[in-house]
């Protein structure tokens, strides 16, 4: 009998929850409904309340990013003429290079 109460108890849960669920259901769906609608409304209103900030902050954000863009630019522009230099150096290298050899 012992070994039987947990089968016996979780069939019992099981039929209580099979029977009553939709019942459970129907009870709890208009203040499920009640909850999601308020939510709804407080969500509704921060965006109206918030939309004058998040507006300036998307601004300066994007100003940001503008700003960044540009100096990532200028700063590519000056690494690209340092590697310009270096190639030329290196190809006068090479040039010397072989010069030099030719006279050996």
């Amino acid at each position: 009998m012992r070994a039987l109460r947990p089968f016996i108890t979780g069939v019992a849960t099981a039929a209580l929850a099979f029977i009553l669920g939709p019942e459970i259901r129907r009870k709890m769906k208009p203040a499920l409904e009640k909850g999601i609608e308020k939510g709804k409304e407080r969500i509704a209103k921060i965006r109206i309340g918030n939309d004058d900030e998040v507006g300036e902050e998307y601004s300066t954000a994007e100003q940001r990013y503008e700003r960044e863009i540009v100096k990532l630019k200028e700063e590519n522009k000056a690494y690209l003429e340092e590697i310009r230099d270096l190639k030329n150096l290196v190809n006068k290298l090479f040039d010397e290079i072989a010069s030099l050899k030719g006279k050996s």
